[in-house]
């Protein structure tokens, strides 16, 4: 058995630099951090080849002084600290005094740096993590930080690395993060001689936010904010019914530091509260707390954060979400159709009954003021978990007259691709001739035409075809071309029919594409509004 013995000091330094530099984006993050730190306001980011020949930050910050910089390469200098209990009170980014002393460990590492103009700034060069040289420069307040050839003493390293574009693609997802959290802050980002990325400064998180989403998404954020004594929340996040399978940004912030938490994400989605369907929302959230709330420390690299107090945190956020978005718990939704099912008896009880608004809405009193619901919304949904159930098999009603349509090719792939899902949903079919198909059953809860099914083929075709293989996005066509439609009149029995139903249902307050399905207004909002 060999003898335990001390790692020599070169290789020590290596596995601490592994710890926190594992690719271009993470030396990114880090400088990204130090040049934020000094209060930069242009922060330029040079590559080539994805970062792995160089790496160049060029920043306006305050810069370092000589001694400073002959420092800042050293393991565990820092101008964060003094003791350990500084710890508890930090509120800048870098603290442990290993970025630097980590980046020079792996690379052949180039700083230029002054922090008065009316002096000489100075220049070092260092490779394997020892100074190569030092001398004085002319140059501006500031800092350039050359990275070069990235783990070039470290070959096995260097060549688990992904292509170019791959690790530009992670770089520019760090750059963006900070972008976000600092709009007060000009980013550029230059790959192999080419402009990418050109964040001029803004006066918001909100203006950048437009830079980085489609406008329809932009559009339709909901913006907010929450504190209590130990906490602040406030971002954005998308509409329900604006959610798809695939998500645009998705980023938590702690103390304006972009990092990973699972208790923050698994509330927001909770906060949603079943609307999403199976979907996923964008956000950007922001979350401060005194650095005491907080351990930072648990990931070499910082990205992950743990709060004190992880169940506060989760019921926090889902509150806060619950309340921007107006959706409700499960176990308040069953209360509240309790609650409402009971007022709508004793109204019928004053004799009232509902009352149709331009044949679309139906208004029904109850005993706190009144609620108007969307009568195709709440259609959808009855029939979108009528043509889901689990644990049944789907109502059909065979057509006395089959339903013949001619399909475009484009829809008759989708046909080919769908029938085996379509069948299961409760609308069976056949090739006829051709591209001639007969529709022969639709669900029981519908009322689908021959218009109807024509105009549901042809929506087939705009979803993405990954999502063709959910029966959940077919089934949300299915309940919109097969509900009631707005303009459509109807009689008492028939709109207390719908409410029952929709009051049946799992989630009665959403439609399947995320629209409220009801909206109540309480006799105090309505005295408010006349100034009672």
């Amino acid at each position: 058995m060999n003898k335990i013995k001390l790692l020599a000091e070169d290789t020590v330094r290596k596995i601490a630099a592994g710890e926190v530099i594992n690719r271009p984006a993470s030396v990114v993050k880090e400088l990204l951090e130090n040049s934020i730190d000094a209060q930069s306001q242009k922060i330029t980011i040079e590559l080539k080849q994805g970062g792995k020949n160089l790496i160049k930050i060029i920043d306006d910050g305050i810069g370092m002084s000589r001694d400073d910089v002959r420092l800042a390469i050293q393991r565990h200098a820092t101008s964060k600290l003094e003791t350990i209990d500084d710890l508890n009170t930090l509120k800048s980014y870098g603290f442990r005094g290993e970025a630097l002393s980590s980046i020079a460990a792996v690379s052949r590492l180039k700083i230029e740096t002054n922090h008065d103009d009316k002096m000489a700034g100075t220049a070092l060069s260092a490779e394997d993590g020892e100074i190569k040289e030092i001398k004085e420069i002319g140059r501006a307040r500031g800092t350039t930080i050359s990275v070069q050839t990235l783990f070039y003493n470290l070959p096995v390293r260097r060549g688990f690395l992904k292509s170019d574009s791959y690790e530009n693609k992670l770089i520019l997802e760090t750059v963006s993060a900070y972008a976000i959290a600092y709009p007060a802050i000009h980013f550029t980002v230059i790959a192999d001689g080419k402009e990418i990325l050109n964040l001029a400064r803004t006066e918001s998180s909100k203006e950048r936010l437009k830079l980085f989403l489609d406008k329809s998404v932009f559009l339709n954020l909901f913006e907010f904010r929450y504190s209590n004594p130990m906490l602040s929340f406030f971002g954005f996040i998308s509409a329900p019914e604006t959610a798809k399978t695939f998500y645009e940004l998705q980023q938590v912030f702690f103390n304006l530091r972009p990092v990973r938490n699972r208790t923050v994400v698994k509330a927001i989605y909770d906060g949603y509260s079943g609307t999403l369907m199976g979907r996923n929302p964008n956000f950007v959230v922001f979350l401060e707390t005194n650095p005491q709330n907080l351990d930072v420390n648990i990931h070499p690299t910082k990205n992950e954060v743990k709060f004190t107090d992880e169940r506060f945190l989760f019921d926090f956020v889902s509150e806060a979400i619950r309340k921007t978005l107006g959706v409700q718990k499960r176990a308040e939704i069953s209360e509240d159709t309790m609650l409402f099912q009971r007022s709508l008896m004793d109204t019928e009880e004053i004799g009232t009954g509902f009352w149709q608004l331009h044949s679309s809405y139906i208004f029904a009193q109850i005993q706190s003021g009144y609620c108007i619901i969307d009568q195709h919304a709440a259609a959808e949904r009855i029939i979108f978990e009528d043509v889901l159930k689990k644990d049944e098999k789907v109502n059909t009603q065979g057509l006395l007259f089959p339903i013949v349509i001619e399909l475009t090719p484009e829809e008759f792939s989708v046909y080919e691709e769908t029938k085996e899902t379509l069948s299961a949903l409760g609308i069976e079919t056949k090739v006829f001739s051709g591209r001639s198909v007969v529709c022969e059953t639709i669900p029981a809860s519908t009322a689908l035409n021959k218009q109807d099914i024509k105009e549901f083929f042809v929506e087939l075709t705009k979803i993405d075809k990954e999502q063709l293989s959910h029966k959940e996005e077919i089934a949300k066509q299915i309940a919109c071309k097969g509900a009631i439609k707005a303009n459509q009149r109807l009689s008492q029995p028939e709109m207390e029919a719908l409410i029952n139903k929709l009051f049946a249902c799992k989630d009665p307050y959403f439609c399947p594409h995320g629209r409220p399905t009801i909206i109540k207004m309480t006799r105090d909002e309505l005295d408010k509004k006349f100034g009672r």
